[in-house]
């Protein structure tokens, strides 16, 4: 849990940097709206510099307000003009969302600090038999 929060984390904000070293605004355009339970899956494509992008995992309905967007619905996208695969929604900071950082950063710290309460638990168990190990070897029968 705090491994894929944590390279989720550094992913998002590798991206951003690339997005700010190098900004290029266009717009895409909605080409797919998948009905899932809790919302839907939107698929936005966008053109730089002569080659065609798809991504399915940014935050649109931040974009284009809090309705599902239709087929054909125009995004204002930031794109980076040296990695234009790192793409964001007009507007953010980053790729997957503004508010996506502190729920990944909190992801990873509680997936941190489980890592180290198991492992504790582990040591603390595994001393605990070595005593208990030691202590019914070394008694002496007196009958």
């Amino acid at each position: 849990m705090a491994l894929a929060g944590g390279c989720s984390l550094a992913v998002e904000i590798s991206d951003a940097q690339k997005i700010d070293a190098s900004p290029v605004r266009v717009h895409g355009v909605v080409d797919r709206v998948v009905q899932v339970k809790g919302g839907a899956d939107i698929r936005v494509s966008y053109q730089v510099g002569g080659q065609r992008f798809a991504t399915e995992d940014l935050p649109v309905l931040q974009g284009v307000g809090r309705t599902t967007p239709t087929v054909g619905t125009s995004v204002c996208l930031e794109v980076s003009a040296e990695h234009p695969e790192s793409v964001r929604v007009c507007g953010q900071r980053y790729p997957g969302g503004d508010d996506m950082i502190p729920t990944l950063g909190l992801v990873a710290a509680a997936g941190t600090v489980g890592v180290v309460m198991a492992a504790g638990w582990i040591v603390v168990a595994t001393q605990q038999k070595r005593r208990d190990n030691r202590g019914s070897g070394s008694a002496v029968d007196s009958t």
